[in-house]
């Protein structure tokens, strides 16, 4: 019999088979070859009558196995063709779902309708066993394997992937643009808008997804006749904006950031005008995909290096590949943490951690460094990263006394009625109540030694 280490305890331990319900015991004394055996080890063994119970049995002569040789499913070679019937819901695993939502839900199976020998049958399947990245709808045509538990026989869909849309489904491509406490906003395909989502319309962990990664997902209207982004699924990344990327390095400065950054605007793009002579003037929109580092916080008039590039479904050109140029003074370095002179919103100087700076280098005030800065979406507070000293900024010189004070020093003596005098209030005690100081204390000459 086959099976796999489901527990372990002082001297015996328990196996999961493969073709049984209840749980094996069997005492270490049964491992055959002296192999240390582990949770999840498959094993393989025989299995006799207990002498002290004859309605019990226990595992004898266990040997492990490698790796992948116990299997508690059979797969079909075979792949069939069928109609999504009911759509499969995945678990929420986001921790900070808003409690108006719910709590987390439970995984719940979807049903495929299909036609075998004639007979048309329904199989199960999960929302794990999907391929490809898309989330098939109600209608829409798949194809897909059979795998049967080996113990119970129950039978469900498995590698499921989609060949055919159901006519009226519309599964929509975005880009992830922002990503808050419990919501977050999708960048259309034409990247010139966002749409709202929350965190319990997305299929899997949220915590997997990352600004700029392609998503699937579906429209719908609210409260007020508000959309928003329902059944939102992370996909393989696809030819999007730079399918058609010119070789040109453009210099250019951010006129309107992305609304992102600046939640008062109306437009959801931000531009950036060129500055260079022959193009200077002309201005080009850019979204989330534009840009190099995702999570770089562009602000208004800041200088930029990008390229041009045409969005495949309306022939719009587009700011992409976009490199802040940021140069700034080192303001001061306190213990774990500094600051940049450098304006991002209402604050005058940047937060940074040591751990940011590049090479381990010791930033003093006065360095001249580049950085790029980035946006804690959930806080709204920006920060620098990447940190990288160009040049070292002129050395700390020790100020001298003032003349007043050196002049002062130089003529103070001993016998000088006017200098400062040390006068013994209270005499110290140890703590016997004596005075501290058993040792009588010596003149001593100066530049003289005992």
């Amino acid at each position: 019999m086959l099976g796999v280490i489901a527990a372990m305890r002082d001297g015996f331990g328990f196996i999961k088979c493969v073709d049984r319900e209840a749980r094996m015991f069997f005492h270490f004394s049964e491992v055959l070859e002296e192999s240390q055996l582990h949770i999840s080890d498959e094993v393989e063994f025989n299995v006799v009558p207990d002498m002290l119970s004859a309605q019990r049995n226990h595992a004898v002569r266990i040997k492990k196995l490698p790796k992948g040789t116990v299997s508690f499913h059979t797969q079909s070679e075979l792949c069939f063709v069928g109609v999504v019937e009911k759509e499969a819901v995945p678990a929420t695993t986001n921790k900070n779902s808003s409690p108006s939502k719910g709590k987390e839900k439970d995984a719940e199976e979807g049903e495929i309708v299909y036609e075998a020998s004639g007979v048309k049958s329904t199989l199960p399947y999960y929302f794990k066993d999907l391929e490809g990245g898309a989330y098939p709808q109600l209608g829409d045509k798949v194809e897909f394997s059979i795998s049967e538990v080996k113990r119970t026989g129950q039978q469900s869909a498995v590698s499921v992937r989609i060949l055919n849309r159901a006519v009226g489904t519309k599964r929509l491509l975005g880009y992830i643009a922002t990503l808050k406490d419990n919501f977050g906003f999708i960048e259309t395909a034409n990247h010139d808008q966002e749409i709202f989502f929350h965190y319990s319309e997305v299929c899997g962990d949220v915590d997997n997804m990352d600004l700029g990664d392609t998503v699937e997902y579906t429209l719908s209207k609210g409260k007020g006749n508000k959309i928003s982004a329902e059944k939102v699924t992370k996909v393989a990344a696809v030819n999007g904006v730079e399918e058609d990327v010119s070789n040109t390095m453009f210099l250019g400065k951010v006129v309107r950031p992305l609304r992102s950054v600046d939640p008062s605007q109306t437009d959801y793009q931000g531009l950036i005008e060129i500055t260079e002579e022959g193009d200077k003037g002309q201005s080009y929109p850019f979204g989330i995909v534009g840009m190099a580092n995702k999570g770089d916080c562009l602000q208004k008039g800041e200088m930029v290096k990008f390229q041009l590039c045409t969005v495949a479904q309306t022939g719009q050109k587009m700011a992409c590949n976009i490199v802040p140029q940021r140069r700034a003074l080192v303001e001061c370095v306190k213990d774990q943490f500094g600051f940049i002179t450098y304006e991002v919103g209402e604050s005058k100087k940047l937060f940074f951690h040591v751990k940011e700076v590049q090479d381990g280098l010791e930033l003093q005030a006065g360095d001249e460094v580049e950085f790029s800065v980035i946006l804690n979406q959930r806080t709204g507070k920006c920060s620098a990263c990447n940190v990288r000293r160009v040049s070292e900024g002129p050395k700390p010189v020790a100020t001298p006394r003032p003349d007043r004070l050196v002049n002062r020093l130089k003529s103070i003596t001993l016998d000088d009625t006017n200098a400062p005098r040390l006068v013994i209030i209270r005499q110290p005690r140890g703590p016997d109540n004596s005075k501290g100081f058993n040792v009588e204390r010596k003149s001593h000459q100066p530049g003289v030694t005992d």
